[in-house]
C-alpha cells in the first residue's frame, strides 16, 4: 500500500515537471522565418510565399493570357523535388494557384485535375439519374499545364552549411507541347551545419 502511494506521488511529480517544462507558443508572421534565426538553410514559409507571388505575377503578364480572346484553361501537374530537403511539393502549386485565382480577374480558368476521378464519378451519377443536375456540361480541355522543379546544391565545411536552392516553374502548351513560359527564383542561405553534414 505504502509502495503504491509512493509510486503515485512520483508519477504526479513527473507530470507536474513535464507540464512546467512546456514552453509558450506564440504566433509570428509567415514572413518572419524562425528558421533563418536558427541558422537553418532549408526552404522556409517566406520562400514559398515569395516564389508563389513572383510566379503568379509573371504568368498573369504573359501575352497568351493578356490578349487571349477566351480565358485560357490551366491545370496543375506535379512539382519535382530534386533537393535533399523534405519539401511539401504541393504547397508551392497550391499557393501559386491561390495567388492566381485571387488576382486573375477572370482572365484564366483553372481546371481541377486532382479530383478528376471524383468528377467523372459524379457526372456518371448525374447521367444515370441517381442525383439531380442543373444540366449537362462538357468537360473542359486544358490549354496549359503548370509544372515545377525544385533543385539545390549543398556545401558543408567546418561546421557551416551553404544551400543554393532554385525554384523553377513552367507553362506547357497542352496541344503542341511547346513551353510558353518559364521562370525561376533563386536563393542561397548560409547557416550552421547539421550533424549529418559533418
Amino acid at each position: 500500500m505504502k509502495t503504491t502511494c509512493v509510486a503515485k506521488m512520483a508519477l504526479v511529480g513527473v507530470l507536474v515537471l513535464s507540464v512546467g517544462c512546456i514552453g509558450k507558443t506564440r504566433r509570428v508572421s509567415p514572413d518572419d522565418s524562425p528558421a533563418d534565426r536558427w541558422g537553418d538553410t532549408e526552404t522556409a514559409s517566406q520562400d514559398v510565399r515569395t516564389v508563389a507571388d513572383q510566379m503568379s505575377r509573371a504568368i498573369l503578364q504573359l501575352p497568351q493570357i493578356q490578349s487571349a480572346q477566351t480565358p485560357p484553361k490551366i491545370a496543375f501537374l506535379e512539382v519535382k523535388n530534386n533537393t535533399a530537403q523534405y519539401i511539401d511539393k504541393e504547397l508551392f502549386l497550391n499557393k501559386i494557384r491561390t495567388q492566381l485565382m485571387k488576382n486573375a480577374a477572370g482572365k484564366v480558368i483553372f481546371l481541377d485535375r486532382e479530383r478528376f476521378d471524383s468528377i467523372l464519378a459524379e457526372r456518371g451519377l448525374k447521367r444515370d439519374g441517381v442525383v439531380g443536375t442543373a444540366g449537362a456540361k462538357m468537360l473542359l480541355g486544358v490549354d496549359y499545364f503548370l509544372t515545377g522543379t525544385l533543385d539545390s546544391i549543398d556545401k558543408a565545411y567546418k561546421g557551416r552549411r551553404a544551400t543554393y536552392t532554385r525554384y523553377a516553374f513552367r507553362l506547357t502548351d497542352a496541344e503542341s507541347s511547346a513551353i510558353v513560359w518559364e521562370d525561376e527564383y533563386e536563393i542561397q542561405k548560409v547557416g550552421r551545419a547539421g550533424t549529418y553534414d559533418r
